[in-house]
């Protein structure tokens, strides 16, 4: 069953918004649209999905009580710099969910989005990231970026160790729409940001609530893994590492903290 609703407010993110009871994927849904054309801002919505999608083809549980969207961009950029979508939509997810919980919320790159439940308390993940791409003639075609946040919904036992919903971590349920129209909100505001200022101003708050950097990480990536101190994350969006070989610069990767703050 699909509903569609009109603009929430002036902007871009949620120009067009598209809800269903329940979908496959978001992900393939907004691609669908994209491919026919359907402007940037447009947003999927699924109260679950039966084959939500992760990182490297991995499955997304999705069942009822979480938010799983995505969002349609045409950003102009070039094909190399489309992590700067995922930082954009990480970022916006963190700010969403430190205003309306107050929890302390990092971010582990590429796009993950971690709270803690408790002072003391481990960081889980909250939230997956996962932007694909088209593109053409040197340019980016267009951008899907699939949001997965764990709010009301119940983390099956095998994920208890790395995963939390909201509702856990802050004790209560929480208004889920609530919640959706903030991040809707701060990732238009972020877009708008890059469109004005660049990747700079964003990157530079994304850094402060980094996971990462400064630890001693290992970044199990497609053909190898690395090991060494998390130092940078460039215009681009690559996790700069310094090696026992030297520094090394990485587009994508698996990131296992080694280390607390140094």
């Amino acid at each position: 069953m699909l509903r569609y609703e009109p603009s929430r407010a002036a902007g871009i993110i949620g120009s067009k918004i598209f809800r269903y009871k329940r979908t496959t994927s978001t992900q393939d849904k907004a691609k669908e649209f994209a491919r026919k054309g359907l402007p940037e801002g447009t947003v999927v919505i699924a109260e679950t999905q039966s084959r939500g999608k992760g990182r490297l083809g991995r499955r997304w549980i999705s069942p009822k009580g979480g938010i799983w969207l995505s969002v349609i961009l045409r950003p102009e950029i070039a094909p190399a710099e489309a992590p700067k979508i995922t930082i954009l939509g990480s970022l916006a997810v963190a700010r969403a969910i430190r205003e309306i919980t107050g929890l302390e919320v990092r971010l582990k790159w590429p796009n993950d989005v971690l709270v803690r439940a408790a002072p003391g308390a481990e960081l889980k993940k909250v939230c997956g990231v996962l932007t694909e791409m088209v593109s053409g003639a040197g340019k980016v075609r267009y951008t899907v970026t699939g949001l997965g946040i764990n709010v009301n919904n119940r983390i099956p036992l095998s994920l208890r160790d790395k995963a939390i919903s909201l509702k856990e971590a802050v004790g209560k349920e929480l208004p889920r729409d609530r919640l959706l129209l903030k991040v809707l909100e701060e990732f238009d505001n972020c877009y708008l940001g890059l469109k004005k200022k660049g990747i700079n101003p964003i990157l530079r708050e994304y850094k402060d609530m980094s996971a990462v950097l400064s630890r001693e990480v290992k970044v199990e990536c497609a053909d190898r893994i690395i090991k060494g101190k998390a130092l940078d994350i460039d215009g681009s969006g690559a996790l700069i590492i310094a090696t026992q070989n030297g520094k090394r610069r990485i587009v994508a990767g698996d990131v296992t903290v080694l280390s607390e703050l140094l």
